[in-house]
């Protein structure tokens, strides 16, 4: 009894900092997120579609530049600097000086590989409209946001959120503040957003790394813990590729099919997909450090159901309900030649929730480190994803981008959970995830295809009951009997 009593506590306990942090979390990631959603406004008036669709290409193919930056060096990190707490902070502080040394010496030698190749990239993607000076500046940037990046999960891991919030909004804002004045008052257009983003990545890691100059020590190359760090990382690097492809497939497939005016109107609507990657980043980092916690401890495979059924229930009530907002949102904050874009929004929303589930479906994967079959888990599902890019895309455009990636991130978390079940028994409920998941898709399919989004009551009606079914899946049955039984009569 005393155990089971220490074992409940604990996992409450672990709640109740998840939700603390989700909000403190949740406040910080809205914030600096929405700096860029409540920008479309003012982009999506002084870029025109083709602009808008350069901007997300380049954006795409440096993001490509900092998969391989990034040299699975975050997660080595998370993991490393909890193993070494028992050590003392002087073995944290190597770790994390040997991990920034690292990025910055790979990091400098892939910028400049990359900008070597820009004569090629800009061929075969922009018809050598674009100078390599483009390119430099977007890969400098890739570059400088991991080494920002780094600073922030530091203060992730201390479990200092309102650190990380500072540092996430600080570059929020300046790369907003930046990009009006090189794009408005310089009038450089496309390449004043590069940047106005690539000097917003400089000044913020310089103040990032100074609020976590206590975990910094450059008195000596700490090369001596690369063996390690990169034997952990370096398994996740084609992982990391191809999770890369696997959500950007669609991008590049619109620009080959459709062209950048397409890609543009698709970019848009992605933006507003963002409003439920707040809410599943916002529990990422949350969720991450209390998870490889709780792993490692006894209350690791209740914490995980309680946590799966909580997260998938209230994250598809969040689809629908922006869903049902679309429309007027993309009226509101864009112009007429976005309009059309709204249907992509509650699609795209899959992609986001299905990300944030993966940090719960793959916890097997995690604890026994096996962390190399993220890479098969990964490779598969690419090419799911890019077989359904190649049926959809001609024929549907956007949309048919958007459904094949949705498909293909469920299918991704599906298969990462029975692998992750194998090596570690969490006991995840399969048919309360089967039915929250349809409840969400019939509604998103319903609302799109027959278009009631101006009959109010139906509407609402419908979202209701779907919403019901939702939450009453979240809760477990235990839970949700002893919520009932009050309302039984004798």
């Amino acid at each position: 009894m005393c155990v089971l009593f220490i074992l409940k506590e604990l996992i409450l306990n672990r709640f109740k900092q998840l939700g603390k942090d989700s909000i403190i979390y949740g406040l910080g990631g809205i914030l600096a997120k929405s700096v860029s959603f409540f920008m479309l406004p003012v982009y999506t008036r002084i870029f025109s579609r083709s602009d808008y669709g350069t901007i997300e290409m380049l954006t795409v193919i440096s993001s490509f530049v900092g998969a391989i930056l990034v040299m699975g060096m975050d997660s080595a990190q998370s993991m490393y600097f909890f193993k070494n707490k028992e050590e003392g902070k002087p073995a944290q502080v190597r770790l994390v000086s040997s991990i920034l040394q690292w990025r910055l010496l790979w990091g400098t030698f892939i910028v400049l590989l990359s900008t070597l190749l820009a004569p090629l990239l800009n061929l075969f993607f922009f018809n050598g409209n674009l100078s390599v000076l483009y390119f430099a500046i977007a890969f400098s940037s890739a570059l400088f946001a991991q080494v920002m990046s780094q600073s922030s999960e530091v203060m992730r891991l201390l479990y200092r959120p309102w650190s990380y919030i500072g540092i996430t909004i600080s570059q929020s804002l300046f790369a907003a503040g930046l990009i009006m004045v090189f794009v408005l008052g310089c009038k450089m257009g496309v390449l004043g957003f590069f940047i106005g983003v690539a000097l917003s990545s400089v000044l913020v890691s310089i103040f990032g790394w100074c609020l976590a100059r206590e975990y910094l020590d450059f008195s000596q190359l700490q090369k001596d813990l690369w063996p390690k760090l990169i034997r952990f990382g370096a398994p996740l690097v084609p992982a990391g590729l191809a999770l890369y492809f696997m959500s950007s497939a669609d991008r590049w497939f619109i620009q080959y099919f459709h062209g950048p005016s397409a890609l543009g109107l698709f970019a848009v609507g992605a933006k507003f997909s963002m409003l439920m990657a707040f809410a599943a980043e916002t529990f990422r980092k949350a969720w991450w450090p209390i998870a490889m916690d709780s792993m490692h401890n006894a209350d690791g495979p209740e914490t995980f159901r309680m946590i799966s059924r909580l997260y998938m229930g209230l994250g598809t009530t969040m689809i629908i309900i922006v869903t049902l907002l679309s429309p007027w949102l993309v009226e509101l904050l864009t112009t007429n030649e976005y309009y059309s874009s709204w249907p992509i929004v509650g699609i795209l929303a899959w992609q986001s929730l299905f990300y944030g589930f993966f940090l719960i479906a793959s916890a097997g994967i995690w604890k026994v480190e096996k962390t190399s079959l993220n890479l098969y888990l990964t490779l598969a599902s690419t090419a799911l994803g890019l077989i359904l890019n190649w049926f959809l895309v001609p024929k549907y455009a956007e949309v048919g981008a958007a459904i094949a990636t949705a498909i293909t991130y469920l299918f991704w978390v599906v298969i990462s959970m029975l692998v992750s079940e194998f090596y570690w028994k969490t006991g995840f409920s399969w048919m309360v995830f089967a039915i929250q998941v349809s409840c969400g898709v019939v509604f998103v399919v319903w609302y799109i295809v027959e278009g009631f989004i101006y009959n109010l009551y139906i509407t609402l009606t419908v979202s209701l009951f779907v919403a019901g079914i939702l939450l009453l899946t979240s809760i477990e049955k235990p839970k949700l009997m002893s919520l009932i039984r009050p309302f039984k009569t004798e």
